[in-house]
């Protein structure tokens, strides 16, 4: 008799545990069919790579950290530096306006210049629109090499590199406007100019670092006409021709003509390429190259506060 309730017993334990465990088993099926899978999302900015020279994203104008334009942000009271450097100069900017930088603006700038021929330092008012840029103020040069020259009809380049005497300097009184109209598949870019020139001995010329052009003091006229052609995704780089004539009236209105290529690179809101070879076509002088516009060839790049 005890035997067979023994039995009965081990049997019925091993049944209740048998299906207490299955139970068990079928409730971890049904939680882990029921369990959603986790999923991790990465922001679409976070794949971007932030901003360099050769941006690698396919937008090569977008900086995923900020407005894709300087136009789209909000006028406001900003400081802002362009900074150019290239063969062979270093012209850091700095800029304090109200407006959208680079786009809108007017307030007042500072630009030293530092050259293989001139140190310089400008100083003056700027008022920025779409297709409108004018600026006014004196810059001072010093040059490195040139020297005063006694007044004559023209000069060759041995004379302007030989002649003997203190460093050349100047202060350049100057009222400066620039246009670029868009037109057809690119702009009509055009400058007027104004300069005039204090601080060198009577009887004697100098030559101006920063126009490329042997001046009588005190005027010189300068007009500038182009067209360049835009292209890229956003038509954000250009190639044109430019030609332009400068005046100095008090040398006998000595014409100087020159003509050369523009080119514009638009890597991102901040960097540039850019590149000028205008050169003497005709002119009073011999000079040379040394008469050329060779104003850029090298990076520009743009930074303002937001």
């Amino acid at each position: 008799m005890a035997r067979r309730m023994l039995t009965r017993l081990l049997v019925g334990t091993t049944t209740t545990v048998a299906a207490i465990t299955a139970a068990g088993h079928a409730r971890g099926q049904t939680q882990t069919e029921v369990t959603p899978p986790v999923s991790i999302t990465i922001p679409i900015d976070a794949e971007k790579p932030p901003l360099g020279i050769f941006p690698s994203s396919e937008d090569a104008l977008m900086d995923p950290r900020m407005a894709r334009s300087w136009s789209v942000a909000p006028p406001r009271w900003f400081v802002s530096s362009t900074v150019d450097v290239g063969f062979v100069y270093l012209r850091p900017r700095v800029a304090l306006g109200y407006g959208k930088p680079f786009t809108s603006w007017v307030g007042i700038e500072a630009n030293p210049i530092v050259t293989s021929g001139e140190l310089a330092v400008y100083g003056g008012l700027r008022l920025e629109l779409p297709f409108f840029d004018l600026r006014v103020g004196p810059r001072f040069f010093r040059a490195f090499d040139h020297t005063y020259l006694d007044e004559q009809p023209s000069y060759t380049r041995l004379e302007l590199e030989t002649a003997n005497g203190p460093q050349a300097t100047a202060t350049t009184y100057e009222a400066e406007m620039d246009l670029s109209i868009p037109v057809g598949p690119g702009n009509i870019v055009g400058r007027a100019s104004v300069s005039y020139v204090t601080g060198v001995p009577d009887g004697q010329e100098v030559f101006e670092e920063t126009l490329h052009v042997i001046v009588r003091p005190p005027w010189v006229l300068r007009g500038r006409l182009g067209y360049a052609f835009r292209f890229g995704t956003y038509r954000q780089h250009s190639i044109g021709l430019i030609a332009e004539v400068l005046d100095v009236p008090m040398r006998g209105d000595a014409i100087t003509l020159r003509a050369g290529p523009l080119i514009r690179f638009v890597l991102s809101r901040r960097v540039e390429l850019r590149g000028s070879f205008v050169v003497p076509v005709v002119s009073p002088d011999s000079i040379g190259i040394v008469g050329g516009d060779f104003a850029e060839l090298g990076v520009r790049y743009r930074w303002a506060t937001e």
